[in-house]
């Protein structure tokens, strides 16, 4: 083997090594993924309900059962004539009450009803037969029949958790006769929502019905 053959195969060996290297694969390392951090979960708020201050409120009064026997009709009559000379003066309704009953009682004639309802048709409403205990009523007579009372009062300190309700219950003994008490002293209780504070002075009748 002469130098030119030799030379020969140390390129062939030189190339083939080449060819080798070249074919090695690459293997490049697979970039590690970002691992994406998820926010955290919002704290889930909790209303609390809020315990709404108690109203009392007053409860209105029912209105008064007419016997059947004793029902009217607003067109069964006329209304008469109103006297020229007569003064007005208030009734206060009291519980089973009914127009004929208070015509009787206050004229001496059941069929007065029908003049006692035209004086107070828009107190009473579309219903003759329903009239509510404690609403006043405006009666007329002859001046000179008429007696008006003069009421009494006492004043009442309101106390913690006291209502109209409750004060009618003990002075009265009957819890509707709040509605008294509210109107002899609206001007202060209208101002105020009707809501009664420890400490405020209440203007109470002694009497419901003085002298009757």
């Amino acid at each position: 083997m002469n130098i030119k053959q030799m030379q020969f195969i140390v390129f062939l060996l030189g190339g083939a090594l080449a060819l080798g290297g070249c074919a090695k694969e690459v293997v490049e390392e697979a970039p590690t993924p970002e691992v994406e951090e998820l926010a955290p979960a919002p704290e889930e708020i909790v209303e609390v309900p809020v315990e709404a201050e108690e109203v009392v409120e007053e409860e209105p009064a029912e209105p008064l059962v007419v016997p059947r026997e004793e029902r009217v009709d607003i067109e069964q009559e006329p209304p008469s004539e109103v006297p020229p000379e007569s003064g007005s003066y208030l009734y206060m309704i009291r519980h089973n009450d009914y127009l004929v009953k208070i015509a009787t009682n206050e004229y001496g004639n059941p069929n007065e009803w029908r003049r006692i309802y035209d004086w107070n048709r828009e107190l009473v409403g579309d219903d003759p037969n329903l009239i509510y205990p404690y609403h006043e009523l405006e009666l007329r007579k002859p001046e000179n029949e008429i007696i008006r009372w003069d009421y009494d009062y006492t004043i009442h300190v309101v106390e913690q958790g006291e209502t109209l309700w409750s004060i009618a219950a003990d002075r009265y003994g009957d819890e509707i006769a709040w509605i008294v008490i509210f109107w002899d002293n609206e001007e202060m209780l209208g101002s105020n929502a009707g809501w009664l504070k420890p400490g405020m002075e209440l203007r109470i009748r002694t009497e419901l019905w003085p002298g009757r």
